[in-house]
């Protein structure tokens, strides 16, 4: 309802040329014809203090923004895989690479973090950054390991000759490093950080490639392991080009199944094609493995003896791991298992570094503690003993080489990183990461709802609403022409899943429901 002629404040006379216009109980007058700076306001007693208090821009209350989260969920698959490897390499067992293709699922949970860092940073600022997070821990390791190659007869191997030249690879993995046979297990798993690096390094273009055509560019590397199975061309035997060539063709399709997880694309592929896809993989994995059995006896059916079938079955076990995320929560609400998987993804470089090491390690010791306690065979022998060992062994070169990782990574350094997880910190947050919009939605819910009364001011004229509203200070109101109630308290105002919240105000107006330009202060009643 329009405000009454004799209901108007006397210091602001009526004028002809000012049409009236309706706005939900408030009138607003238009602006007088002639386009001239606004002039000081004729303010009537009562309301000076509002408008004071209108006129001083008001410092904004920003939240801090929101860290980015891991989900839990693929902490504790990394977690998982990174055990694997290690009882692998400790044990072998061709069926180990059957029931947990951890190098698959290493490669998609690493590609999923690429994209959520070139989304926020420029693609050379992340790839330097990648870079310059794993190679710390590669220069730690060679400037050990080289060192005693040499001492123990790398300069006389026959075998594995010293190649000065291809010293420059333990700077820069551009192929593996190389390394003596006396020190084969130690070097045997660095072929995975150099698929890494050249994973990271190709990302940006993988990335725009898979957004503009996913599927030709998610099914373009694995021709390369399909026709290298069919002799078309060499395989990664055929030396270190065509090793690289082959291992990247192999692993670059869960990298980038990591890309459709993190963009939300494997959320958009219906659930029975999807699981469709994952079966024919596994078929076609099982049947190429059945027919076309490793070179290695102790190792027919391995999986890694047989880079076609290991593509496949990494790809059928990803599929369905990342599509189907379970809640994690309860990982991090346990003490022990929270803490473990905190553990191991900050320190998953070193371990995966020296675990072979330490393993080897692990044999010296025992035949160590056999010729002095003769009687200790048994206990030696025992593959759980030798286990418990290897994993003891693998904590003290977290404790004594980890560090490098945090200042990697810029962190201060710590010797065992075993604080709270995210998820125990945050349980609210176990199982989502931070997007923009839980942040559009913390960012609503900074200024609380005060019931307020509004003030409109167009040219000199200024009117003042008879009734409250419930408003939140220094916000801009995406809903104009909406009315709160006294004492109601929206949860917020905009719409944050959609991500329609204006930015604040630099000047400490708010502008009220109805009145566009117009401003709202709180008014003690």
């Amino acid at each position: 309802m329009a405000l009454r002629r004799d209901r108007r404040p006397r210091a602001f006379p009526r004028t002809a040329t000012c049409p009236r216009r309706r706005s939900l109980r408030i009138t607003r007058v238009a602006r007088t014809r002639q386009h001239r700076p606004r002039p000081s306001l004729r303010v009537p007693s009562g309301v000076s203090d509002a408008l004071v208090r209108l006129s001083t821009p008001r410092p904004v209350a920003t939240p801090p923004a929101a860290a980015p989260r891991r989900e839990l969920y693929l902490d504790a698959l990394r977690t998982a895989a990174i055990v694997r490897v290690v009882t692998y390499h400790a044990f072998g067992g061709s069926w180990l690479s059957w029931v947990f293709p951890a190098m698959g699922i290493m490669f998609a949970l690493a590609g999923g973090l690429m994209v959520r860092s070139l989304d926020r940073q420029p693609p050379l600022t992340v790839v330097r950054n990648r870079f310059r997070r794993l190679l710390p821990a590669l220069w730690l390791f060679g400037a050990i390991m080289v060192p005693l190659m040499l001492v123990h007869g790398w300069a006389d191997d026959e075998d594995s000759p010293l190649s000065r030249p291809g010293l420059l690879f333990w700077v820069v993995p551009v192929f593996d490093p190389p390394g003596s046979t006396w020190g084969a297990d130690a070097t045997a798993p660095l072929w995975y950080l150099r698929t890494y690096l050249w994973l990271v390094a190709l990302s940006p273009l993988l990335l725009g490639a898979f957004r503009r055509w996913p599927l030709p560019t998610l099914l373009a590397p694995l021709t390369i392991v399909v026709a290298a199975a069919f002799g078309l061309v060499p395989d990664q035997n055929h030396g270190q080009l065509w090793d690289l060539l082959v291992s990247l063709g192999m692993f670059a399709p869960c990298w980038m199944l990591g890309f459709a997880h993190r963009t939300g694309a494997l959320r958009r592929i219906p659930k029975s094609a999807l699981l469709g896809v994952a079966a024919v993989c596994a078929a076609a994995a099982t049947g190429w493995a059945l027919t076309h059995p490793g070179d290695d006896p102790g190792a027919t059916y391995d999986l890694n003896e047989i880079p076609l079938a290991d593509a496949l079955w990494s790809i059928a076990f990803v599929l369905p791991l990342l599509r189907f995320a379970p809640d994690a929560s309860r990982i991090g609400r346990t003490p022990v298992l929270g803490r473990v998987v905190t553990l191991v993804n900050n320190r998953a470089v070193t371990i995966y570094l020296w675990h072979n090491v330490m393993i080897g390690l692990s044999f010296v010791l025992e035949d160590t503690i056999e010729s002095v306690f003769p009687g200790a065979a048994p206990l030696t022998g025992n593959a759980v003993w030798n286990y418990a060992v290897i994993w003891v062994l693998v904590a003290i070169c977290v404790v004594v080489f980890g560090w490098v990782e945090d200042l990697a990574a810029g962190r201060t350094p710590r010797l065992f990183p075993v604080g709270p997880s995210a998820a125990r910190r945050h349980p609210e947050r176990a199982h989502v990461t931070a997007s923009p919009e839980s942040t559009t939605a913390a960012r609503a819910q900074v200024q609380p709802v005060t019931p307020v009364r509004a003030i409109g001011i167009a040219g000199d004229q200024t009117r003042i609403a008879p009734h409250l509203f419930g408003a939140r200070e220094v916000a801009w109101s995406p809903h104009p022409n909406q009315m709160f109630r006294p004492g109601s308290h929206p949860a917020h105002h905009g719409d944050p899943s959609s991500g329609d919240l204006p930015d604040p105000p630099t000047t400490g107006q708010v502008v009220a429901p109805g009145l566009r330009g117009g401003a709202a202060t709180p008014r003690p009643e």
